[in-house]
């Protein structure tokens, strides 16, 4: 493949994106954990995201061109396919700790 490049094409050897399944899994357990955990009121699953994203991954640090520290919040759009199921783990975790119930359809999207 490499020798058959056209020119000006670069080949790019990094670790496989999480998959469509397992972003449909993860959002079905948020779906689950929104129908079910009323924390003074419902929340979206978009809303459980943004909670969850922001407890277990970690936020980076990084140094702008003008020698000031900005801090950049996580992002599971980022993360290959094994950190992402890594994360999801802890999210379920989480979630059963939290006595959440998985519908039989969140179930049969881990299988």
């Amino acid at each position: 493949m490499v020798d058959n490049a056209p020119d000006g094409y670069v080949l790019e050897v990094r670790p496989a994106k999480r998959s469509l399944d397992s972003n449909r899994y993860y959002w079905a357990v948020l779906g689950d954990i929104s129908e079910q955990m009323v924390v003074g009121k419902a929340y979206e699953p978009s809303i459980w995201h943004e909670y969850l994203r922001a407890l277990f991954l970690p936020e980076r640090m990084i140094e702008l061109p003008d020698g000031s520290i900005k801090m950049l919040e996580p992002s599971t759009s980022e993360l290959n396919q094994a950190l992402f199921s890594e994360y999801v783990e802890k999210v379920v975790k989480w979630a059963l700790e939290h006595d959440v119930k998985f519908s039989e359809n969140t179930r049969g999207l881990s299988e």
